[in-house]
């Protein structure tokens, strides 16, 4: 009689796209409304199962209610068929998108049904469904604590029940597996590391006194009203270390060696010529040619041949003769 006086939530119908998040509040929504139904009650319990519809099973499995059920709420196997059929009708009139006769037809209980719901938006409870984790990032301009829910539903859907059929060292869990502290400071930790590798290290360096004797997933709430401090931080330090980069690169690698390159340049610059002292000729005409550049060099002499034949004397430069180590140059008179 309570029920009556209770008013169902409004239903909406699934989308295309569904999270996890917003498909868990759909499906709890509508366990909820069904369970208001007296004639829906029985198959929205724990436990309650069915048979596929065939000719060999006109029932579904279904069986009259014992005597021992109050008139006004015993009901005969076709009794109960018609209304398991009208409740798997609501459902699939809220879930369109999958076929129908999943749903009304091939279903055996409601985990049937929400198995097939997570299989088309694929995330289907199965052993491999933990390796989703990896595929999990920070969306962009999504906030930080979005973020840490979608997380958070994640890590609770991963969660083992004797229902789900999955088990753990061949084993089922005897009861629903509940978040341990453990998990949820693997929770935190996974949550500061998508948002930024090098920052739990500046939690752990921030935090140090306070975790101490408290958890990681204690100071949660602590470390999400600090986020945008903890995060300029990082983002100066990571500038600082770019710049110390760069300036590294400019410098030489050995000053000291930079130093004696240096001097030696300037020593080469500062050195006068050399030149050979057993060429005084040489060493006088390159003095007159470092200060006055535009005397003209000194002709060669020449010689005057005369001829008894009296013809005009002919002139011939006087060939230069060979100087050697051993002799000084000589000079004509």
């Amino acid at each position: 009689m309570a029920n009556q006086h209770l008013k169902a939530p409004r239903l909406v119908k699934l989308t295309t796209q569904e999270s996890i998040t917003s498909f868990e509040s759909w499906r709890q929504t509508l366990i909820y409304s069904l369970s208001l139904d007296p004639e829906f009650a029985r198959f929205t319990a724990a436990g309650a199962v069915w048979e596929k519809a065939s000719p060999a099973s006109p029932t579904r499995g279904l069986v009259d209610d014992a005597a021992g059920v109050p008139d006004a709420q015993r009901r005969t196997a076709q009794q109960q068929l018609v209304s398991l059929e009208f409740m798997l009708g609501q459902i699939a009139n809220y879930a369109q998108v999958i076929a129908r006769n999943t749903i009304v037809l091939k279903s055996t209980s409601l985990s049937y049904v929400w198995q097939a719901l997570r299989l088309h938006y694929g995330f289907q409870r199965t052993g491999s469904h933990f390796l989703d984790l990896s595929t999990i990032h920070l969306e962009h301009e999504e906030r930080h604590e979005d973020l840490f829910q979608r997380l958070a539903a994640f890590f609770d859907d991963n969660l083992l029940s004797p229902l789900g059929g999955i088990t753990h060292h061949g084993e089922l869990p005897a009861a629903a597996e509940e978040i341990s502290p453990t998990v949820e400071n693997f929770l935190v930790l996974t949550w500061l590391r998508l948002i930024h590798e090098d920052l739990p290290a500046l939690v752990k360096q921030r935090y140090g006194c306070e975790l101490r004797s408290r958890t990681l997933a204690s100071v949660k709430a602590e470390i999400s009203q600090a986020m945008p401090s903890l995060l300029e931080e990082l983002r100066v330090s990571a500038d600082v270390r770019t710049f110390r980069s760069q300036t590294t690169e400019v410098a030489p690698r050995h000053p000291n060696r930079a130093r004696q390159l240096d001097r030696r340049s300037l020593q080469h610059r500062t050195r006068p010529a050399r030149i050979c002292p057993l060429l005084p000729c040489a060493s006088r005409r390159n003095a007159r040619s470092s200060t006055t550049s535009s005397v003209p060099a000194r002709s060669s002499p020449i010689r005057i041949n005369s001829s008894s034949s009296g013809l005009a004397p002919s002139i011939s430069p006087i060939p230069p003769v060979p100087m050697t180590s051993s002799s000084p140059p000589m000079i004509p008179q």
